[in-house]
C-alpha cells in the first residue's frame, strides 16, 4: 500500500517537474502565479539536478517496493536525502516561500516529511528481511 501511494505522489511530482523543466509557463502560472513563473525560469541547474535526482529516485523507490527488492532501501534514501537538500537550499537561499507561496510550501514541506518517513519505512523493512 505504501508503495502505490508513494508512486501516486511521486507520479504527480514527475508531471510538474515535466512541465516545469520544459518551460510550460502557462501551467507555472496556474499553478505558481507571476512569481513562480520567474522562479522556476531562473531555476540553476545544480537544483535541477537535485531535483531529477529526487524524482527518479522516489519513482524507482516505489517501484523496487512493489518487487519487494532490497534496493528500494538505496532507491528511497537517496531521493529522501535529495529532497532534504532540495528544500534547505530553496527555501535558504532561493526564497521559495515569498516565490510560491505558504499553500505551496507548507504543501512541499509535508512531501519532504512523507519521503523521510518512505526512506524510514524501506529500511525497516530491509532489516527485517522483508526485501531480497
Amino acid at each position: 500500500m505504501a508503495a502505490i501511494v508513494i508512486l501516486a505522489l511521486y507520479a504527480g511530482g514527475a508531471r510538474d517537474y515535466l512541465l516545469i523543466l520544459a518551460g510550460d509557463t502557462g501551467y507555472m502560472s496556474r499553478q505558481f502565479g507571476p512569481d513562480g513563473v520567474a522562479y522556476f525560469t531562473g531555476y540553476p541547474l545544480a537544483l535541477r539536478v537535485v531535483w531529477t535526482i529526487n524524482i527518479v529516485g522516489g519513482l524507482a523507490a516505489a517501484c523496487l517496493l512493489l518487487a519487494r527488492s532490497r534496493w528500494a532501501v538505496v532507491a528511497a534514501v537517496t531521493s529522501a536525502t535529495a529532497q532534504v537538500v532540495l528544500l534547505v537550499a530553496t527555501f535558504g537561499f532561493r526564497d521559495r516561500w515569498a516565490a510560491l507561496g505558504a499553500a505551496t510550501s507548507w504543501f512541499d514541506l509535508g512531501i519532504g516529511v512523507v519521503a523521510v518517513l518512505f526512506a524510514g519505512y524501506c529500511r525497516q523493512l530491509g532489516r527485517r528481511g522483508l526485501l531480497h
